[in-house]
Protein backbone atom coordinates (compact mmCIF):
# COMPACT_ATOMS: atom_id res chain seq x y z
CA UNK A 1 0.00 0.00 0.00
CA UNK A 2 1.25 3.47 -0.91
CA UNK A 3 -0.31 6.48 0.76
CA UNK A 4 0.66 10.09 1.38
CA UNK A 5 -0.85 13.54 1.11
CA UNK A 6 -0.91 15.31 -2.23
CA UNK A 7 -1.20 18.94 -1.23
CA UNK A 8 -3.63 18.45 1.64
CA UNK A 9 -5.52 15.47 0.24
CA UNK A 10 -4.77 12.02 1.70
CA UNK A 11 -4.23 9.70 -1.25
CA UNK A 12 -4.18 5.92 -1.34
CA UNK A 13 -2.65 4.08 -4.30
CA UNK A 14 -4.06 0.57 -4.59
CA UNK A 15 -5.59 -1.99 -6.95
CA UNK A 16 -8.72 -3.71 -5.64
CA UNK A 17 -8.46 -7.39 -6.54
CA UNK A 18 -8.97 -9.03 -3.15
CA UNK A 19 -11.17 -8.70 -0.07
CA UNK A 20 -8.16 -7.39 1.87
CA UNK A 21 -7.88 -4.54 -0.63
CA UNK A 22 -11.47 -3.53 0.08
CA UNK A 23 -10.75 -3.55 3.81
CA UNK A 24 -7.66 -1.44 3.24
CA UNK A 25 -9.64 1.17 1.29
CA UNK A 26 -12.41 1.30 3.87
CA UNK A 27 -10.00 1.59 6.79
CA UNK A 28 -8.05 4.34 5.03
CA UNK A 29 -11.15 6.42 4.35
CA UNK A 30 -12.53 5.92 7.85
CA UNK A 31 -9.23 7.04 9.39
CA UNK A 32 -9.30 10.23 7.35
CA UNK A 33 -12.91 10.85 8.38
CA UNK A 34 -12.00 10.43 12.04
CA UNK A 35 -9.29 13.09 11.70
CA UNK A 36 -11.32 15.53 9.60
CA UNK A 37 -12.91 18.44 11.40
CA UNK A 38 -15.16 19.76 8.63
CA UNK A 39 -18.14 17.87 7.13
CA UNK A 40 -16.64 17.30 3.65
CA UNK A 41 -16.86 13.57 2.94
CA UNK A 42 -16.04 13.49 -0.79
CA UNK A 43 -14.07 10.46 -2.02
CA UNK A 44 -12.58 10.31 -5.51
CA UNK A 45 -11.72 7.00 -7.16
CA UNK A 46 -9.59 7.68 -10.24
CA UNK A 47 -7.83 5.33 -12.66
CA UNK A 48 -8.82 2.37 -10.48
CA UNK A 49 -9.43 -1.01 -12.18
CA UNK A 50 -13.12 -1.75 -12.73
CA UNK A 51 -13.24 -4.96 -10.70
CA UNK A 52 -15.87 -6.59 -8.53
CA UNK A 53 -13.82 -5.61 -5.46
CA UNK A 54 -13.67 -1.99 -6.58
CA UNK A 55 -17.46 -2.04 -6.85
CA UNK A 56 -17.64 -3.61 -3.40
CA UNK A 57 -15.54 -0.80 -1.90
CA UNK A 58 -17.61 1.90 -3.61
CA UNK A 59 -20.89 0.29 -2.51
CA UNK A 60 -19.78 0.07 1.11
CA UNK A 61 -18.53 3.66 1.22
CA UNK A 62 -21.72 4.92 -0.39
CA UNK A 63 -23.81 2.94 2.12
CA UNK A 64 -21.82 4.57 4.95
CA UNK A 65 -22.78 7.99 3.62
CA UNK A 66 -19.65 9.08 1.77
CA UNK A 67 -19.97 11.22 -1.37
CA UNK A 68 -18.18 8.93 -3.82
CA UNK A 69 -17.05 9.98 -7.31
CA UNK A 70 -15.59 7.51 -9.82
CA UNK A 71 -13.54 8.49 -12.89
CA UNK A 72 -11.74 5.99 -15.10
CA UNK A 73 -10.72 5.26 -18.70
CA UNK A 74 -10.72 1.46 -18.62
CA UNK A 75 -14.18 1.05 -20.13
CA UNK A 76 -14.67 -1.45 -22.95
CA UNK A 77 -13.83 -0.22 -26.44
CA UNK A 78 -15.90 -2.97 -28.09
CA UNK A 79 -18.78 -5.27 -27.20
CA UNK A 80 -17.96 -7.69 -24.41
CA UNK A 81 -17.27 -11.20 -25.69
CA UNK A 82 -14.99 -12.88 -23.16
CA UNK A 83 -16.09 -13.62 -19.61
CA UNK A 84 -13.40 -11.20 -18.46
CA UNK A 85 -14.89 -8.33 -20.45
CA UNK A 86 -18.38 -9.27 -19.38
CA UNK A 87 -17.31 -8.87 -15.75
CA UNK A 88 -16.00 -5.38 -16.58
CA UNK A 89 -19.30 -4.62 -18.30
CA UNK A 90 -21.30 -5.76 -15.26
CA UNK A 91 -19.09 -3.82 -12.84
CA UNK A 92 -19.31 -0.70 -15.01
CA UNK A 93 -23.12 -0.81 -14.99
CA UNK A 94 -23.21 -1.30 -11.22
CA UNK A 95 -21.01 1.75 -10.70
CA UNK A 96 -23.05 3.86 -13.11
CA UNK A 97 -26.35 2.80 -11.54
CA UNK A 98 -25.02 3.47 -8.05
CA UNK A 99 -23.26 6.81 -8.61
CA UNK A 100 -25.26 8.23 -11.54
CA UNK A 101 -23.71 11.52 -12.75
CA UNK A 102 -20.84 11.09 -10.29
CA UNK A 103 -19.56 8.16 -12.35
CA UNK A 104 -17.49 8.82 -15.48
CA UNK A 105 -16.21 5.71 -17.24
CA UNK A 106 -14.73 6.28 -20.66
CA UNK A 107 -12.16 4.56 -22.91
CA UNK A 108 -8.45 5.07 -23.46
CA UNK A 109 -8.83 5.96 -27.14
CA UNK A 110 -10.76 9.07 -26.09
CA UNK A 111 -8.94 9.76 -22.83
CA UNK A 112 -5.42 8.26 -22.94
CA UNK A 113 -4.74 9.66 -19.47
CA UNK A 114 -7.11 9.88 -16.52
CA UNK A 115 -5.84 13.38 -15.71
CA UNK A 116 -8.04 14.56 -18.60
CA UNK A 117 -11.10 13.53 -16.58
CA UNK A 118 -10.58 16.22 -13.91
CA UNK A 119 -9.86 19.93 -13.79
CA UNK A 120 -6.97 21.29 -11.70
CA UNK A 121 -7.95 21.35 -8.06
CA UNK A 122 -11.41 19.91 -8.68
CA UNK A 123 -11.05 17.67 -5.61
CA UNK A 124 -8.66 19.83 -3.56
CA UNK A 125 -11.04 19.65 -0.58
CA UNK A 126 -11.77 15.92 -0.85
CA UNK A 127 -11.60 13.73 2.20
CA UNK A 128 -9.49 11.21 0.24
CA UNK A 129 -8.44 10.11 -3.22
CA UNK A 130 -8.06 6.44 -4.19
CA UNK A 131 -5.94 5.92 -7.31
CA UNK A 132 -4.12 3.25 -9.27
CA UNK A 133 -0.50 2.81 -8.14
CA UNK A 134 1.07 3.88 -11.42
CA UNK A 135 2.12 7.09 -13.17
CA UNK A 136 -1.36 7.65 -14.61
CA UNK A 137 -2.97 7.32 -11.20
CA UNK A 138 -0.36 9.66 -9.71
CA UNK A 139 -0.73 12.41 -12.31
CA UNK A 140 -4.52 12.20 -12.18
CA UNK A 141 -4.56 12.40 -8.38
CA UNK A 142 -2.14 15.34 -8.47
CA UNK A 143 -4.25 17.32 -10.90
CA UNK A 144 -7.42 16.55 -8.96
CA UNK A 145 -5.76 17.75 -5.75
CA UNK A 146 -4.49 20.96 -7.37
CA UNK A 147 -0.93 20.26 -8.54
CA UNK A 148 -0.69 20.91 -12.26
CA UNK A 149 1.75 22.16 -14.88
CA UNK A 150 1.33 22.98 -18.55
CA UNK A 151 1.67 19.75 -20.51
CA UNK A 152 0.84 17.39 -17.64
CA UNK A 153 -1.97 15.72 -19.59
CA UNK A 154 0.31 15.01 -22.55
CA UNK A 155 2.99 13.69 -20.23
CA UNK A 156 0.45 11.53 -18.42
CA UNK A 157 -0.69 9.97 -21.71
CA UNK A 158 2.89 9.01 -22.54
CA UNK A 159 3.50 7.72 -19.03
CA UNK A 160 0.47 5.43 -19.37
CA UNK A 161 1.60 4.12 -22.75
CA UNK A 162 4.04 1.31 -23.53
CA UNK A 163 7.58 1.56 -22.09
CA UNK A 164 9.15 2.99 -25.25
CA UNK A 165 6.77 5.98 -25.14
CA UNK A 166 7.00 6.57 -21.40
CA UNK A 167 10.44 8.19 -21.62
CA UNK A 168 9.46 10.59 -24.44
CA UNK A 169 7.63 13.17 -22.37
CA UNK A 170 8.94 16.45 -20.97
CA UNK A 171 12.19 16.56 -19.01
CA UNK A 172 10.13 16.58 -15.83
CA UNK A 173 8.08 13.61 -16.97
CA UNK A 174 11.20 11.66 -17.90
CA UNK A 175 12.42 11.90 -14.31
CA UNK A 176 9.38 9.92 -13.22
CA UNK A 177 9.41 7.50 -16.14
CA UNK A 178 13.09 6.60 -15.84
CA UNK A 179 12.90 6.08 -12.09
CA UNK A 180 9.83 3.84 -12.40
CA UNK A 181 11.45 1.92 -15.28
CA UNK A 182 14.10 0.52 -12.97
CA UNK A 183 11.97 -0.16 -9.91
CA UNK A 184 12.96 -3.42 -8.24
CA UNK A 185 10.51 -6.14 -9.29
CA UNK A 186 8.22 -7.56 -6.64
CA UNK A 187 10.21 -9.97 -4.49
CA UNK A 188 8.32 -12.37 -2.23
CA UNK A 189 11.40 -12.56 0.01
CA UNK A 190 11.32 -8.79 0.48
CA UNK A 191 7.68 -7.88 -0.30
CA UNK A 192 7.82 -4.23 0.72
CA UNK A 193 11.00 -3.18 -1.12
CA UNK A 194 9.32 -2.28 -4.41
CA UNK A 195 6.40 -0.54 -2.73
CA UNK A 196 8.58 1.61 -0.47
CA UNK A 197 10.86 2.54 -3.37
CA UNK A 198 7.89 3.47 -5.52
CA UNK A 199 6.35 5.56 -2.75
CA UNK A 200 9.59 7.50 -2.39
CA UNK A 201 9.74 8.09 -6.16
CA UNK A 202 6.12 9.32 -6.14
CA UNK A 203 6.78 11.69 -3.23
CA UNK A 204 9.98 13.05 -4.75
CA UNK A 205 8.33 13.63 -8.11
CA UNK A 206 5.36 15.47 -6.60
CA UNK A 207 7.86 17.65 -4.73
CA UNK A 208 10.00 18.17 -7.86
CA UNK A 209 6.96 19.29 -9.85
CA UNK A 210 6.49 21.97 -7.20
CA UNK A 211 10.11 23.14 -7.54
CA UNK A 212 11.90 21.16 -4.80
CA UNK A 213 15.52 20.94 -6.03
CA UNK A 214 16.55 18.34 -3.45
CA UNK A 215 13.78 16.01 -4.58
CA UNK A 216 14.81 16.52 -8.20
CA UNK A 217 18.41 15.63 -7.32
CA UNK A 218 17.23 12.37 -5.77
CA UNK A 219 15.37 11.56 -8.97
CA UNK A 220 18.49 12.31 -11.00
CA UNK A 221 20.21 9.53 -9.04
CA UNK A 222 17.50 7.21 -10.33
CA UNK A 223 18.16 8.36 -13.88
CA UNK A 224 21.75 7.13 -13.50
CA UNK A 225 20.37 3.71 -12.52
CA UNK A 226 18.14 3.86 -15.57
CA UNK A 227 21.15 4.34 -17.82
CA UNK A 228 22.70 1.24 -16.25
CA UNK A 229 19.41 -0.58 -16.90
CA UNK A 230 19.60 0.39 -20.56
CA UNK A 231 23.01 -1.25 -20.81
CA UNK A 232 21.68 -4.45 -19.21
CA UNK A 233 18.74 -4.47 -21.64
CA UNK A 234 21.13 -4.21 -24.58
CA UNK A 235 22.91 -7.36 -23.41
CA UNK A 236 19.65 -9.22 -22.75
CA UNK A 237 18.39 -8.46 -26.25
CA UNK A 238 21.22 -10.56 -27.67
CA UNK A 239 19.78 -13.63 -25.89
CA UNK A 240 16.30 -13.46 -27.45
CA UNK A 241 14.88 -16.66 -28.95
CA UNK A 242 12.19 -17.08 -31.59
CA UNK A 243 9.70 -19.40 -29.84
CA UNK A 244 6.72 -19.07 -32.21
CA UNK A 245 5.90 -17.18 -35.41
CA UNK A 246 6.67 -13.51 -34.83
CA UNK A 247 7.30 -14.13 -31.11
CA UNK A 248 10.61 -13.40 -29.40
CA UNK A 249 11.26 -14.50 -25.81
CA UNK A 250 13.95 -13.31 -23.43
CA UNK A 251 14.57 -15.03 -20.11
CA UNK A 252 15.27 -12.25 -17.61
CA UNK A 253 15.15 -14.46 -14.51
CA UNK A 254 17.95 -13.55 -12.10
CA UNK A 255 18.91 -10.64 -14.35
CA UNK A 256 20.16 -7.35 -12.90
CA UNK A 257 17.69 -4.47 -13.13
CA UNK A 258 17.05 -3.61 -16.79
CA UNK A 259 14.96 -1.14 -18.77
CA UNK A 260 12.03 -3.02 -20.37
CA UNK A 261 11.39 -0.23 -22.87
CA UNK A 262 14.89 -0.48 -24.31
CA UNK A 263 14.64 -4.27 -24.46
CA UNK A 264 11.34 -4.11 -26.34
CA UNK A 265 12.67 -1.52 -28.79
CA UNK A 266 15.69 -3.66 -29.60
CA UNK A 267 13.59 -6.82 -30.06
CA UNK A 268 11.12 -5.02 -32.32
CA UNK A 269 13.94 -3.92 -34.60
CA UNK A 270 13.74 -7.41 -36.08
CA UNK A 271 11.15 -7.20 -38.88
CA UNK A 272 9.77 -10.59 -37.82
CA UNK A 273 8.90 -9.39 -34.32
CA UNK A 274 5.20 -8.98 -33.58
CA UNK A 275 5.14 -10.08 -29.94
CA UNK A 276 7.77 -9.82 -27.21
CA UNK A 277 7.80 -12.14 -24.20
CA UNK A 278 9.79 -11.76 -20.99
CA UNK A 279 10.13 -14.74 -18.67
CA UNK A 280 10.50 -13.29 -15.17
CA UNK A 281 11.13 -14.55 -11.68
CA UNK A 282 9.71 -11.38 -10.16
CA UNK A 283 6.37 -9.65 -10.53
CA UNK A 284 2.82 -10.02 -9.12
CA UNK A 285 2.27 -13.42 -10.75
CA UNK A 286 5.80 -14.66 -10.13
CA UNK A 287 5.40 -13.82 -6.44
CA UNK A 288 2.51 -16.28 -6.24
CA UNK A 289 3.48 -18.86 -8.87
CA UNK A 290 7.28 -18.68 -9.10
CA UNK A 291 7.53 -17.49 -12.71
CA UNK A 292 5.56 -15.18 -14.97
CA UNK A 293 5.53 -14.56 -18.71
CA UNK A 294 4.86 -10.96 -19.74
CA UNK A 295 3.74 -10.52 -23.36
CA UNK A 296 3.41 -7.30 -25.35
CA UNK A 297 2.31 -6.68 -28.93
CA UNK A 298 4.47 -4.41 -31.07
CA UNK A 299 2.62 -1.16 -31.78
CA UNK A 300 2.28 -1.71 -35.55
CA UNK A 301 0.51 -5.05 -34.98
CA UNK A 302 -1.98 -4.02 -32.29
CA UNK A 303 -4.93 -3.94 -34.65
CA UNK A 304 -4.13 -7.49 -35.77
CA UNK A 305 -3.12 -9.28 -32.56
CA UNK A 306 -5.32 -9.77 -29.50
CA UNK A 307 -3.38 -11.49 -26.73
CA UNK A 308 -6.53 -12.07 -24.68
CA UNK A 309 -7.56 -14.68 -27.24
CA UNK A 310 -4.62 -16.82 -26.11
CA UNK A 311 -6.29 -17.65 -22.79
CA UNK A 312 -9.71 -19.24 -22.23
CA UNK A 313 -12.57 -16.70 -22.42
CA UNK A 314 -13.69 -17.56 -18.89
CA UNK A 315 -10.23 -16.82 -17.42
CA UNK A 316 -10.23 -14.61 -14.34
CA UNK A 317 -8.15 -11.43 -14.48
CA UNK A 318 -6.47 -12.18 -11.20
CA UNK A 319 -2.82 -12.72 -10.15
CA UNK A 320 -3.87 -15.59 -7.89
CA UNK A 321 -5.37 -17.34 -10.92
CA UNK A 322 -2.17 -16.72 -12.85
CA UNK A 323 -3.50 -14.27 -15.45
CA UNK A 324 -3.47 -10.47 -15.71
CA UNK A 325 -4.78 -8.72 -18.83
CA UNK A 326 -6.55 -5.36 -18.89
CA UNK A 327 -5.94 -4.59 -22.56
CA UNK A 328 -5.61 -6.68 -25.73
CA UNK A 329 -1.93 -5.88 -26.31
CA UNK A 330 -0.57 -6.90 -22.90
CA UNK A 331 -0.80 -10.24 -21.12
CA UNK A 332 0.87 -11.70 -18.03
CA UNK A 333 0.50 -15.39 -17.19
CA UNK A 334 2.01 -18.05 -14.96
CA UNK A 335 4.02 -20.97 -16.30
CA UNK A 336 1.06 -23.33 -16.33
CA UNK A 337 -1.03 -21.01 -18.49
CA UNK A 338 1.98 -20.32 -20.70
CA UNK A 339 2.52 -23.97 -21.61
CA UNK A 340 -1.13 -25.03 -21.56
CA UNK A 341 -2.69 -22.16 -23.50
CA UNK A 342 -0.44 -19.29 -24.54
CA UNK A 343 2.53 -21.00 -26.21
CA UNK A 344 0.34 -23.45 -28.18
CA UNK A 345 -1.81 -20.51 -29.29
CA UNK A 346 1.25 -18.54 -30.38
CA UNK A 347 2.59 -21.52 -32.35
CA UNK A 348 -0.77 -21.97 -34.08
CA UNK A 349 -0.73 -18.38 -35.36
CA UNK A 350 -0.21 -18.04 -39.12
Amino acid sequence: MISFKIKNVPTLFIKAFYADDVTCILDFVRRQADMRRDPNNTILFIDTPITAKTVDAVEKLTFEGYDVHFKDHHGLEVKAVSDRDKLVEVSTKKLQDLLKEKCTITVRSKHPACSTLVTPGEFKDALAIVADPDADGLTAAMKAAGIYYEGLDDDAAKLDSEPREQVKGSALSQLLAKNLAVLPSYDAQNPHERERTQELIFKNWVAAVQGDSKAESKLQEGVAKYEQGVAVAQELSKKAKLVAPGTFLVNVCESPVFDPGTLMILLEEDPQCQITVMRKDRGPIAALHGVQYSLAVARVYRDEVNLQKLVPPDSANNPQKGIISNVTFLLHVNEEAWYEHVLPGLKARV
